[in-house]
């Protein structure tokens, strides 16, 4: 039996994939279950906590297994909070996570470094190199007509109609700012990283936090 776990203001869910059929249960009563079909997904709708809506998604993935199992809650106004269940001992889901729990300012970081790899060019790199590897077909036995296509000139009348356009910046100079495009990519890298960071924070202080007020 395959069980994802979340703990959430004191409550602990658990979610159970038992041949198909996925149940839902909190602190130890089962709530709601349903059979989800390979490759399916479902919502399970939960009690409203202090006037938000709660929700739990669960998705399978190309085995047939859950692949992501997730708690949903939206309200007030905000956008949707999605806090992601614990996956189940011995998975590569639960791997990565535990990766993400042991190093979660590495792994949040990891915006700055694709975005840095992005900027050099590494990628355009990468895919030179694989392109050596590539086979060589010849396309040379493919016929190639030449065809005359009439010259129709629909929109030569554009150029002249905002002519007036490029003597308005006449007066901007003629600096290079190549190195913008790289400042700008760090700095929306570093913003992201540290909204990821802050998000972790939240969700980790709500894990044991009592429920709302008004709930």
């Amino acid at each position: 039996m395959i069980e994802w776990t979340l703990r959430d203001h004191g409550r602990e869910f658990a979610v159970r994939d038992d041949d198909g059929t996925v149940r839902v249960s909190l602190d130890g009563t089962d709530v709601a279950e349903s059979t989800i079909g390979r490759r399916g997904d479902h919502e399970f709708e939960l009690d409203r906590l202090a006037g938000r809506h709660q929700k739990i998604r669960v998705e399978r993935g190309l085995r047939g297994q859950l692949r992501t199992v997730a708690l949903v809650e939206s309200g007030d106004g905000e956008l949707p909070t999605t806090i992601g269940f614990v996956p189940p001992e011995g998975s590569r889901q639960r791997r990565l996570y535990d990766l993400q729990e042991a190093h979660p300012y590495v792994f949040a970081a990891r915006h700055i470094v694709s975005s840095g790899a992005g900027l050099l060019g590494l990628g355009a790199l990468l895919s030179a190199l694989l392109a050596r590897f590539r086979p060589s077909i010849d396309w040379s036995w493919v016929p190639n007509p030449e065809i005359d296509l009439p010259d129709w000139n629909l929109f030569g009348w554009v150029p002249d109609l905002f002519g007036w356009v490029p003597p308005l910046f006449a007066w901007w100079p003629d600096w290079d700012l190549g190195w913008l495009k790289i400042v700008l990519g760090v700095v929306v890298a570093i913003g992201l990283t540290a909204a990821e960071i802050d998000r972790r924070k939240k969700l980790s202080r709500r894990r044991d936090a009592p429920p709302p007020a008004g709930h």
